[in-house]
């Protein structure tokens, strides 16, 4: 009888806490709570939503005006890859900076829960045909609302105040753009001595 009710526990206790659908329409609503309720969901469980988000997530991205079975499983592929590669790279650089509670597994899964508003363009997609400038709006919208999201899932994986965060984003980016001007400054400076001899 003992055993019995240990085996149930132990069934019940590897469930998830947290549905797809609440993780869905919680990322949409109240994301900074689900994010928290998330953070505390075994790692698996998270993985898979980011992975379900991102293949949902990569339909709303279809260009309207070319939608056909080639196109669907390009945007799929090349959407499945740059997530999991900007997660790796995210990943890499906290490593590198020593950012706490680094886990791949939870930031992919985060970042993948991030893109969900980009399902909300699939029936706003009907409406370009009809007016492309009201589908644009959108577009921009829809695309800020993923941004301010992303920044909230990047946040909650590392349990790091979101401004931090932002830091730790800007500080790399600005030194691209350091390095990218030094080399191309350095390539111009190379061809007009060039020229002057």
């Amino acid at each position: 009888m003992n055993t019995h009710t240990n085996i149930e526990q132990n069934l019940t206790s590897d469930e998830p806490k947290i549905s797809f659908l609440e993780a869905f329409y919680g990322v949409l609503f109240s994301p900074k709570k689900i994010f928290q309720e998330l953070y505390n969901e075994d790692t698996f469980t998270v993985i898979i939503y980011g992975f379900l988000a991102v293949v949902l997530s990569n339909l709303g991205k279809i260009d309207p005006s070319n939608i056909g079975i080639l196109s669907i499983v390009g945007i799929e592929f090349i959407g499945f890859l740059s997530w999991f590669f900007v997660g790796i790279f995210i990943f890499c650089f906290s490593t590198v900076f020593k950012t706490p509670n680094n886990n791949l597994g939870r930031l992919l899964g985060f970042t993948g829960l991030s893109g969900i508003p980009f399902l909300l363009l699939t029936p706003i997609n009907l409406i370009y045909n009809l007016n492309p400038s009201v589908y644009m709006f959108f577009q921009v919208l829809i695309s800020i609302w993923s941004f301010i999201l992303f920044w909230i899932s990047l946040a909650k994986s590392f349990q790091l105040e979101a401004w931090r965060v932002f830091l730790m984003a800007i500080i790399p980016f600005f030194l691209g753009i350091f390095l990218f001007t030094f080399l191309i400054a350095n390539i111009f400076g190379m061809m007009f001595t060039g020229m002057i001899r």
